[in-house]
């Protein structure tokens, strides 16, 4: 018997669609916007930058007033990013190019995530920040609060060593802001909903010889209407469940299929997971029902250059790893220890205490995350501990769901609003194979 759900919108168009809106040159609506923590923290920032944002919950919309790219207006108090690094991240690139200084800062959590690469290459073309120089993790680097000091920017040639969505999504924000042309080049090319959705607002943005440009000439006009799709990043926690989970069929309904973010679906289709795309919508972000039914797993090798594509799923595959025949080997995920927390020790440490057996194996370029699956799993003793990062309490919350234990092992339950306010109520329904729409 097939289930329908329908999860929350793209967390990473949310935030783009806000941003790019408000220095947009009129009103734009958003459809499907996302409510949750990181989003409304972009919405905030916005709000005290002088941009005019009403936002509906009830109908999921927010209408933006836009005031073109220098149309920001100088702070009244520091800006405050929340848990968000993508708010941080993409803001500091746009606010190095206004006419006035800034500060903004974030939680706890936030505070203890680096900064360096995105300051790095912004300082290349001019800006001026400082940051709170600290190691953290044995990393010596720059952490918030960011102080910003508006400067004119000048176009460069930017190699960045990592491949960040947010690192280039700041560089492109600068480069409309500088004179001249920007260059940008990443190892490996990152999620592309920046120039997907930029092509709404007028800007083409062209690859030549590997290198992305940015023409600061260029200005954002008004699309009047932005829809955003469901997000597969929340899609994937129950694709997990489904593939976990004997004779079931679940259907995800209107889920953003950006060929740069299904990095998880090819990965669960060679676990031996059956994934299917019904009732396509061919757009700038295409999306379409995604119908996942479970099977026999076996264990795969994710190479490292398949990282940018999933590395937000990195958690919710190592719980379906757990499930599978052999060994899985996950490399390159040294991200993994600077998000929300260190992911690869809170794996280790959460399956560890089922009996499953996972190695972090540090090579010289590269750090790998190793699941000993099986399907084997001890009850386990005390409870499980989500660090206050949502994705890896939401992927607990999955095992936990399968194995038939109760949600109340899994600590600091309420950290997964950041993203997915409504998890709770799909996961109940979901396990109890009913139809859910928040």
């Amino acid at each position: 018997m097939q289930s329908c759900i329908v999860v929350p919108s793209d967390k990473s168009i949310s935030h783009r669609a806000l941003i790019f809106s408000a220095i947009s040159d009129g009103k734009v609506e958003i459809e499907n916007l996302l409510f949750a923590g990181d989003c409304l923290s972009t919405a905030g920032v916005l709000s005290d930058l002088g941009i005019p944002i009403s936002l509906s919950r009830k109908s999921r919309s927010a209408v933006v007033v836009g005031k073109g790219k220098f149309g920001l207006s100088r702070p009244k108090k520091m800006l405050f990013a929340g848990n968000s690094g993508t708010t941080m991240r993409i803001m500091t690139g746009l606010l190095s190019g206004q006419s006035f200084d800034s500060v903004i800062d974030g939680d706890a959590s936030l505070r203890r995530r680096p900064m360096l690469r995105v300051i790095r290459p912004l300082l290349e073309m001019g800006a001026r920040i400082r940051g709170r120089q600290a190691r953290i993790k044995g990393r010596q680097d720059v952490f918030a609060p960011l102080e910003i000091q508006g400067s004119r920017l000048a176009g460069r040639r930017i190699v960045s060593d990592v491949a960040s969505a947010q690192v280039k999504t700041a560089i492109v924000l600068a480069g409309l802001c500088a004179e001249g042309r920007t260059y940008y080049r990443e190892p490996i090319l990152s999620r592309d909903h920046t120039e997907r959705l930029l092509k709404d607002f007028g800007i083409q943005l062209c690859r030549h010889n590997g290198w992305l440009v940015i023409d600061g000439s260029k200005h954002l006009v008004s699309p009047g209407m932005v829809f955003v799709p469901g997000d597969i990043s929340s899609a994937a926690f129950f694709m997990g469940y489904a593939a976990i989970s004997p004779s079931t069929e679940l259907m995800i309904r209107r889920v953003g299929i950006n060929p740069s973010r299904l990095g998880v679906v090819r990965v669960l289709k060679r676990m031996g997971v059956k994934i299917t795309f019904l009732n396509k919508i061919n757009s700038p972000e295409p999306y379409a029902d995604i119908v996942v039914k479970s099977s026999n797993l076996r264990a795969v090798r994710v190479k490292a250059e398949e990282i940018p594509s999933l590395i937000d799923e990195v958690p919710i595959i190592a719980v379906v790893a757990a499930f599978a025949r052999g060994r899985t080997q996950i490399e390159g995920v040294d991200e993994l220890r600077v998000k929300e927390s260190d992911r690869l020790y809170a794996l280790a440490y959460n399956l560890g205490k089922f009996g499953v057996r996972v190695d972090i194996k540090e090579k010289k370029t590269r750090t790998d995350l190793v699941i000993y699956g099986g399907g084997r799993f001890s009850r386990p003793r005390g409870r499980l501990r989500s660090f206050s990062d949502h994705r890896i309490a939401m992927s607990m919350a999955v095992l936990l769901a399968r194995l038939g234990l109760p949600i109340e092992k899994l600590d600091d339950r309420e950290c997964a609003a950041i993203s997915y306010p409504e998890f709770w109520d799909t996961l109940e329904a979901v396990t109890k194979g009913v139809d859910y729409e928040f």
